[in-house]
């Protein structure tokens, strides 16, 4: 069942350790077969150089093994969750790589800095919010997976635009149509996020890509109009001429329908380490106003904070 699909998973769960992505074994892929709606993922807790096709674990969409002697790994039910909240996503990547988990440690989005970001990404990669204690008491892994969900759909983020989220305090998810793109963008975020530690460290008024170029670089790998690669049909259009001029290569539809992800437009202003806007508070504090003195303080009198 599934044989082939399951050694692609298995490749690519090698991946992750030969790409410097994973310590021990910290990290798992998985795919999904839409017509049989079956997934195929890593053995829990096997080291990646004991990864054969035969130890990939098959389970159903309810997370039952349907056939593999091993146990699946612990984060399938988050997998599941993601496979059944977007129908586009194949292939799911998560890993604790060093500086995506950074900034899920630190709760905050990757900003968009350049084009190396932008070539694979729409937008800030997103980082939720933190869970709360109800979601980790009761069905912690699947509710990270609603999680993730939840915050794409929240702040209106089109899943394979922007295929990769930061789960607050945890590590990065990732995900893509095949197991190969899937590794392949977590490659990419940890670069990206390796890069933008650096960048929020320089001392200036550093803003986030320019709009145009954004457009320029995703439009030019994805979408219908992508000229990126060896696309025949397009080499073949380029070299055609109209009246002696190359023709032009129109932007990509998408474009045209994801202006303003994660507000892109708003240049203008410094992001240096400036946390993103949360929807839940992280701290409540009560109405009553503090005293301004005590009894039961020692000393003459009331403290003078006076400066």
């Amino acid at each position: 069942m599934l044989e082939e699909l399951k050694e692609r998973v298995c490749k690519a769960n090698v991946m992750l350790k030969t790409e410097g992505l994973v310590k021990f074994t910290w990290g798992n892929v998985s795919a999904i077969d839409r017509e049989q709606n079956l997934v195929v993922i890593k053995p829990s807790g096997v080291d990646y150089s004991e990864l054969t096709p035969e130890k990939m674990v098959v389970v159903d969409m309810e997370g039952n093994v349907v056939e593999g002697d091993l146990n699946p790994s612990s984060d399938t039910p988050t997998h599941i969750a993601l496979y059944r909240s977007f129908d586009e996503i194949g292939s799911i990547v998560h890993t604790h790589s060093r500086f995506a988990t950074i900034w899920a440690q630190a709760g905050l989005d990757i900003i968009t800095y350049g084009t190396t970001h932008a070539d694979y990404f729409y937008g800030d990669i997103p980082c939720t919010v933190p869970m709360t204690s109800e979601q980790i008491e009761t069905d912690y892994e699947k509710n990270t997976g609603y999680h993730i969900a939840d915050t794409l759909v929240r702040r209106s983020i089109p899943c394979m635009t922007i295929p990769a989220c930061l789960v607050a305090q945890h590590g990065p998810f990732c995900w893509a149509e095949t197991p190969e793109k899937a590794v392949e963008n977590a490659v990419v975020l940890e670069e990206v996020a390796h890069m933008a530690i650096y960048n929020t460290n320089f001392q200036f008024g550093l803003t986030r890509i320019s709009e145009a170029l954004l457009d320029k670089h995703y439009s030019r790998k994805h979408g219908d109009d992508a000229y990126y690669g060896q696309n025949l049909d397009l080499t073949k259009k380029k070299l055609e001429s109209v009246d002696g001029e190359d023709i032009e290569i129109a932007p990509s539809k998408n474009t045209i329908e994801l202006k303003n992800i994660s507000k892109i437009a708003e240049v203008s202003r410094p992001v240096i380490n400036v946390p993103p806007k949360k929807v839940e508070e992280a701290f409540k504090f009560g109405d009553e106003p503090v005293p301004e003195s005590s009894d039961d303080m020692s000393g003459d009198g009331p403290l003078d904070f006076t400066f």
